[in-house]
């Protein structure tokens, strides 16, 4: 018996028995409970940053959903997803529709036009998928039936690989001329 000095046991007891250390014990919960400090306890740094990232990613997904900007992006990409960030230039001009297509920068005055040298109306999907100067680069268009699931598709970045070589996008009128090469940077020449 001394030895068990120190020693814990756990043992399962009826409720309100009346056993004067368990009626103790359950008078010192009760007060605890009502009357005690709260209970902070640490938790893992892990925790936070999944609660963080949890926190940003419903945000995010929030001004999303309701933003203006950002159609075209949205039939790719209908939520936020962290697996689909990428720094490939050719994916994020292809889905966003900006730069270097003569459709978006007749936008902002910088081409006289915004149609390809080919009379097409100068934007991403015409280049990918009707530009005769770009047609060793094209994608198979899809039905339109099939359209959202091909923009889905097309947000997983295995599906969506560059080829070697270079497009030439158009000539623009200004002076200047963009030629994408898909191995190094693009390069004003």
């Amino acid at each position: 018996m001394f030895r068990a000095i120190g020693s814990v046991g756990l043992s399962w007891m009826k409720a309100h028995a009346g056993i004067p250390g368990n009626e103790l014990a359950d008078q010192l919960a009760k007060e605890a409970s009502v009357d005690g400090d709260p209970l902070f306890l640490p938790v893992p740094y892990t925790f936070f940053k999944k609660f963080i990232k949890s926190y940003i990613l419903e945000n995010w997904q929030r001004h999303w959903d309701v933003s203006k900007s950002g159609v075209r992006v949205r039939e790719f990409v209908p939520s936020v997803d962290m697996s689909l960030l990428t720094h490939n230039r050719f994916f994020l001009f292809f889905i966003s529709g900006h730069s270097p297509f003569p459709a978006y920068l007749f936008r902002f005055n910088i081409f006289d036009s915004p149609n390809c040298i080919c009379d097409g109306l100068g934007d991403a999907d015409h280049f990918a998928f009707d530009c005769p100067h770009t047609s060793s680069f094209h994608f198979t268009r899809p039905a339109v039936p099939n359209e959202s699931a091909w923009f889905s598709r097309c947000g997983n970045l295995t599906t969506v690989i560059p080829k070697k070589g270079k497009v030439e996008l158009s000539s623009p009128p200004k002076g200047i001329h963009l030629q994408i090469p898909t191995d190094p940077t693009p390069k004003w020449v």
